[in-house]
């Protein structure tokens, strides 16, 4: 807890370099104003969307975990504004976009349609085709379709690429405003064109509907309970507490197995990843975050106490298994808890905040997270400890899940 002691120098310093700031910002505002400028828009025009640029600027620099000044950062928005004439908004979108590009792919700007959005789809039920993306390499992937969703019933696939939506490229748009466009009312359609890994490209007509989320799956094979979980929103992990307790009343012998399915589970909320591997885990580490600032970093541990201790234990991933996935699968193998079966995970393992500005709001990363053994999980993924790739008809994959947890 700080002290009144404490504030007050916190206080004194800000006022220390009140005039070092004023400073700065006056520099970013004339580097927007002139780019504005340079791309054909007079300053009248351009002054909204200046203090806009400058204000997500500022708090995207304020919290970011590699950000440290604003300037820079005004420097590569002024540069993508004046690349050539556009429109006052296609301008703004221009260096929004490139904020995106410089920090990383996580870290973007929403418009007011794209931030009401967002506050929807974290509650669990939400309109569009139902599936999760990634901006990579400045490519639009999808990390997982959603389990029962449209795009899962038109067959899009983890590491397809998005291409153009109703015909609009996606080249130069952000990872939220492709989002946007995907989205939409129940019972219209939208056209993507698609990208699979190996070159080939295919359209497909998808009619966007409700998407709700029902991320808990599980049934019994033989005396092993094999439960998918699909998304980590939020009372996943006391769903699964429920289903596998009432799979272990229904065996006649109590379980002798789980397997846990999070293929292509495109992840969530974290809190829910740290509660889920408390199920099968005692006090010890489950992840730790490292951010910028201190009060953004911690170390996450379990609570003495599993649901099931010593009953053997294999969790499936893939390509499609990212963030919150990759922090249990994670926790699970470096505490010898659980056998990695499948394919590598996808490798998103930084940490995002979302803020208020004025017009819309901004997804910023302010840390990243590390496994137990405290290695890396961003851009580098889990390695299962048996990779085995999937089959063309049935599921090779879980059939060594059952056989690994058998003992076999």
């Amino acid at each position: 807890m700080r002290t009144g002691l404490h504030r007050a120098l916190v206080a004194s310093v800000s006022l220390g370099f009140a005039s070092s700031a004023a400073w700065a910002d006056r520099a970013d505002r004339a580097l927007l104003r002139d780019a504005f400028q340079k791309a054909g828009q007079t300053e009248q025009a351009a002054e909204p969307k200046v203090e806009l640029l400058d204000e997500i600027i500022e708090k995207i620099a304020a919290r970011h975990i590699d950000a440290r000044s604003t300037h820079p950062l005004a420097e590569k928005a002024a540069a993508s504004i004046a690349a050539k004439p556009a429109s006052l908004e296609e301008g703004f979108q221009a260096a929004t976009a490139e904020l995106t590009h410089v920090l990383d792919p996580h870290t973007a700007y929403l418009s007011p349609s794209e931030w009401k959005d967002m506050q929807v789809s974290v509650s669990g039920k939400f309109s569009g085709v139902g599936m999760e993306l990634a901006m990579k390499d400045k490519k639009v992937m999808v990390v997982s379709p959603i389990d029962g969703s449209p795009a899962a019933a038109a067959g899009i696939k983890p590491d397809d690429q998005v291409m153009a939506v109703d015909g609009e490229p996606v080249e130069g748009r952000t990872l939220s405003q492709v989002v946007s466009r995907i989205r939409g009312p129940v019972g219209h359609d939208v056209r993507l064109l698609l990208q699979s890994p190996d070159g080939k490209q295919r359209e497909v007509t998808i009619t966007r509907d409700i998407i709700r989320l029902h991320p808990v799956k599980g049934r019994l094979e033989g005396d092993v309970a094999v439960v998918r979980v699909s998304q980590f929103s939020g009372g996943v992990s006391s769903m699964l507490r429920q289903e596998i307790q009432e799979l272990e009343k229904q065996s006649a012998f109590g379980l002798k197995g789980i397997v846990l399915d999070l293929r292509r589970n495109p992840g969530g909320v974290l809190d829910e990843a740290v509660r889920m591997a408390d199920l099968f885990l005692g006090a010890v580490p489950i992840v730790s975050t490292k951010a910028r600032e201190p009060d953004d970093s911690e170390n996450r541990s379990g609570r003495a106490g599993e649901i099931l201790p010593g009953v053997p234990m294999v969790v499936m991933i893939d390509g499609g298994s990212a963030s919150a996935s990759e922090i249990v699968a994670g926790a699970l193998k470096d505490n010898k808890r659980a056998v990695l079966v499948g394919q590598k995970s996808y490798g998103k393992g930084s940490v995002q905040v979302l803020q208020e500005v004025s017009e819309g709001g901004i997804r910023v990363t302010i840390a990243r997270y590390f496994r137990p053994s405290n290695q890396p999980v961003d851009g580098i993924g889990i390695t299962p400890d048996i990779e085995i790739a999937p089959s063309e008809t049935g599921d090779s994959q879980l059939d060594m899940a059952l056989k690994t947890v058998r003992g076999k």
